[in-house]
């Protein structure tokens, strides 16, 4: 195999022809869908999103809803299919949540919760979340699927169960901005 040699003007000339081509290529990568870093705000967050955690070895299920303002806070309810009170029973009963989250740049996130339970009694939960898929609305990303777990073991059944959630965007995404 034959070497070439290049002279110091020639090497110096491909150098800066190839430091320059640098900026080309990453604005070319940034325009047409290359990974953004810092994308993600709390109106990211915003809109009407489905709600199912999973408690444990499926040991429970909960489906429901929470609606995200777009600027940290968040109401909803669901029901949860729990085991009854022995062996061969299920139960079944409503819950009401209320709280705040935050969002940051890259796309994770905390929600705070009370849980008002049967009865009336109230608990308080943090879940940590990651934003799994979203969509681009008057120049912000919408979040159309978030995925979380919850930092301590379930408030809602008897049990000491890691709780899990997956939220997907119902409807339209829109921006909680412009109210579209």
């Amino acid at each position: 195999m034959k070497m070439h040699s290049f002279s110091p003007l020639q090497s110096a000339a491909f150098l800066l022809a190839s430091c320059a081509a640098i900026p080309s290529i990453a604005y070319a990568q940034q325009e047409h869908g290359a990974p953004s870093h810092g994308k993600y705000t709390l109106a990211s967050v915003c809109g009407d999103y489905a709600a199912v955690a999973t408690y444990g070895a499926n040991v429970a299920r909960a489906l429901g809803h929470e609606e995200m303002d777009g600027r940290g806070k968040l109401t909803g309810s669901a029901i949860v299919n729990q085991p009854g009170p022995n062996d061969t029973t299920r139960s079944i009963v409503s819950i009401g949540l209320d709280g705040t989250y935050t969002v940051n740049p890259d796309g994770s996130g905390t929600m705070l919760l009370t849980i008002t339970l049967p009865g009336g009694a109230t608990a308080s939960v943090t879940e940590d979340f990651i934003i799994t898929k979203s969509k681009m609305v008057d120049g912000v990303q919408i979040a159309t699927e978030i995925q979380d777990a919850q930092e301590v073991p379930s408030a809602v059944i008897d049990e000491s169960s890691l709780v899990v959630h997956a939220y997907t965007l119902r409807g339209t995404p829109r921006s909680c901005s412009t109210g579209r």
